[in-house]
């Protein structure tokens, strides 16, 4: 059950970035917009809505800042993520991402992440293929989607997905993140995307409310950064909530 929840869920996160090549619509819930058109959406006055309850729980969660964090990090680690790859960096029940500046923390029980080689049968690659992207062998700017990490509830099949996307692979390098969350948001029912502080940064966010979506709550924040759309994608459902899951990831500082 779980895997083809992450299954469902990575299928939608590569339709998103999929170029459309055959000129027919994507029926599936969660296909989205194709980079081809070269299209812009603009912002509208509805993206300054205010959001619900729950993902202004998640959003508090996430944007706390804690002076102490960076005395946590050993010599070691911090000479670590200096040198991680663009990817990011496993280390043990953590995950570590520089390029947006945050890191995933569970409990190595309940949650836990996805190795290289459960990442590639996820993604239908090989396992080469995800060792090469995260230990720099291989570059996301080669590419069109990667897939940074992987995190699993083993009683929800709640997932938290970090990905990038590569405008400039799809011929269009000044995408932005608000576009990208844009394109996929036309295709729900009266969602927008909105500007948030999120990690004590500015994130735009697409919250696709389970009703819409085959796989649970699907809530997407995006930034781009050095000319990627860093993608952080929860999928919650069976009454797992939101701020639980938000509640695992916190800024990075070092």
């Amino acid at each position: 059950m779980l895997k083809k929840k992450l299954t469902a869920t990575l299928v939608a996160l590569l339709l998103i970035t999929a170029l459309s090549g055959c000129g027919k619509e994507e029926e599936e819930a969660y296909s989205s917009p194709s980079f081809s058109n070269g299209s812009k959406q603009e912002a509208t006055e509805s993206d300054a809505e205010e959001e619900d309850a729950s993902l202004t729980d998640a959003l508090m969660i996430a944007s706390f800042t804690d002076a102490t964090a960076s005395a946590s990090l050993t010599d070691a680690l911090t000479a670590s993520l200096t040198d991680a790859p663009i990817m990011g960096l496993h280390e043990k029940n953590v995950y570590y991402n520089t390029l947006a500046g945050f890191k995933i923390e569970v409990d190595g029980n309940e949650w836990k992440f996805y190795n290289a080689a459960e990442v590639a049968t996820a993604m239908d690659a090989s396992v080469d293929y995800v060792n090469n992207l995260w230990y720099g062998y291989t570059s996301p700017y080669d590419e069109g989607t990667t897939y940074a990490s992987i995190a699993s509830h083993k009683e929800s099949g709640s997932t938290i997905i970090v990905s990038y996307v590569n405008p400039e692979n799809y011929n269009m390098p000044d995408y932005t993140a608000k576009e990208y969350l844009q394109m996929a948001a036309g295709k729900y029912e009266d969602l927008h995307v909105r500007t948030v502080t999120f990690l004590g940064d500015k994130y735009e966010v697409l919250d696709v409310p389970d009703e819409q979506s085959n796989v649970g709550r699907r809530t997407q924040f995006a930034i781009k950064k050095e000319g990627l759309i860093v993608v952080i994608t929860f999928t919650t459902n069976n009454d797992y909530k939101l701020e639980e899951a938000v509640g695992l990831i916190s800024p990075l500082y070092y």
